[in-house]
This record gives structure tokens, sequence and C-alpha cells, in this order.
């Protein structure tokens, strides 16, 4: 496993996210979710694969109570937990509604991990709330938690490209988790990847496989993602290429971009666990391949490589 020491954090390449272990989630996803005693043998395939980190929210079903059981169970010393929390719309227009939600929900956190702190704290960004109120509002609400001692490091999971700018211009803000994939070059393209490393900001890679998406077949596609079919079969064209699954490629894109802290990703049984891990050892995509995707890909409409606005 391959380790960064950042922000003073000792954070693997690998970040095990745990919606799936909470909530049954996932376009491939044919088990659906595990039960208490296998997410607990997901959480600790992934411990004894070497990964130290962690990622659920409030809104991730019961995954918080699962960790917190976990914890208790196998008193691991070292686990980087990352959680997060969001604004209801209907709170956004009070800063004290705002306020108090927020720090709930973090209480609510706490209690579920039996933690006294929340290493690294992210706010789960909405394209739906205002941008410009919520980056008027949450520096200094971040700064309070703090302050607290309810969370160390404070974040943002970004929804949209547009909100990574938001990042650069608060210094509270250390964490990001930003979605990337092979069809989502958005942020590579804009350079804000660049920006936010040169900013030593933690950055965390989410929907490196868009939920799933591209391990289905084509002719499987439904709703606004039959759009999708000529990306798929371009991918598995790419990945059969270049001699590797469709996993492999897929993978080794994110994992060699340069910037990136950990990558997270979701399991549902320990076997999953094992093999991405064993994905760290994949060969490098030669410059030629890297090329193509970044041409093939370079526009992939944002209804496909964005989940929340899928039909099915």
């Amino acid at each position: 496993m391959q380790y960064s020491n950042i922000c003073g954090y000792h954070i693997s390449k690998l970040t095990l996210g745990t919606v799936a272990l909470g909530l049954d989630y996932g376009i491939s996803n044919k088990e659906g979710k595990p039960n208490h005693k296998d997410g607990i043998e997901v959480l600790s395939a992934a411990i004894e694969g070497g990964i130290n980190t962690l990622d659920t929210a409030r809104s991730y079903g019961d995954a918080e109570r699962l960790i917190g059981d976990f914890l208790m169970q196998k008193k691991e010393p070292i686990i980087n937990i990352v959680t997060k929390f969001k604004i209801s719309p209907d709170n956004i227009a009070s800063e004290q509604k705002f306020k108090n939600e927020v720090y709930q929900s973090i209480r609510n956190s706490l209690k579920q991990l039996h933690l006294e702190q929340v290493p690294i704290c992210l706010f789960h960004a909405d394209r739906q709330l205002p941008l410009k109120r919520v980056a008027k509002i949450l520096p200094g609400l971040l700064e309070n938690l703090k302050m607290d001692g309810l969370i160390d490091i404070a974040g943002i999971s970004v929804d949209h490209p547009d909100e990574a700018d938001f990042v650069l211009q608060s210094s509270v803000i250390e964490a990001v988790q930003i979605p990337l994939n092979i069809f989502d070059l958005r942020l590579i393209k804009n350079g804000m990847i660049d920006r936010l490393k040169d900013r030593g900001k933690i950055i965390f890679a989410r929907s490196i496989f868009l939920q799933g998406l591209f391990f289905m077949s084509p002719d499987d596609l439904k709703g606004n993602l039959i759009k999708a079919k000529r990306y798929i079969e371009q991918l598995h064209k790419l990945a059969k290429q270049a001699d590797m699954t469709v996993a492999q490629l897929a993978f080794s894109f994110v994992r060699d971009t340069e910037g990136i802290t950990s990558i997270v990703f979701g399991a549902v049984n320990a076997v999953q666990v094992y093999q991405n891990v064993q994905l760290l050892q994949v060969k490098t995509l030669s410059n030629e391949l890297r090329a193509q995707v970044n041409s093939y890909f370079a526009d992939v409409p944002e209804e496909i490589i964005t989940p929340g606005i899928w039909t099915l």
C-alpha cells in the first residue's frame, strides 16, 4: 500500500467508501447492501489490505453506525475517518438554522462513530444550494467547528466542478473530494487538480468507475444512459487494445493523475476489496493511451457523468 503524509495525516492511496455498506447503491450492484456481519468483514478486509482511511456520511444509511461498531470491536489504533454533512435548502437562508443543522449532524456522526472528534469532515455540496450563500457562511462555521474541537480537518465534497473554485478561496478548507474518472475529465482539463495540489490540499477522487457504469453491457443501458453506449464501447475497445480489463484501465488512469492523495472505492464484499488493492499494481498507461483517453472522452455529456441526473 502507498501512503501520503499530508496535513498531519498518513493517508493510504485507497480509501474505502462505505455508501454501499449503508444503502443499496450502485447501478451495477446486484448484491445489494451487505448485512452487518458481512459489512464488518468488508471493513476488516480493507484494514488487512493496508487501507487506513474510511469514507462515510450522515446520508449513507447506517454506514456510520457500522463503522462505529467496527472501531469498538477491533480497537484499531490508526484509522482515518472521513464523514460528511449536508445542508437542507430550507435552512440555507438562516445562518442560525444553518449552524444548528450542521452541529447536530456532526454530533450525531460522532455518536454513531464512537469518536470525540471527526478527523476529516466534509461539507457535502449540492448544486441545488446557492453557492454564493454557502461560501459566505460555511468558512466561519468550519472555523467554529474546529475551535470547538468537533472536527480536525475541514473540507468539501464537490458535486460539480464549478464548486472547486470555492476550495481555493478558503484557507480553512484543507481537503476536497472530487468526481474523477476516465469519462469525467473536467477537473483535469480546467487545471483545477493542479491548482488544488499546489495549495497542498488533500484530494480524494471518487466515482472512478462511475458507480459501476463502466462494467455494464452497452445493451443493458436504459433511460438517458442509452447515450453512453458509444462511450462504453470505446472504453472496452481501449482496454482490449491495452491488454487490460476495464477496471484496470479506469483505475490506472485515476491512480496516475498527479495530485490525487487517495482513491475512494466501494465494495460490498471482501473479494472486491482485495481486487481493488491489487489494482494498485497495474501497469502505468502509456503516454499514447492516455492521450487517446483524453481525446475520446474529452466531452462526455454531463447527463452521463453525473449520476444525480440519470434517468433509469
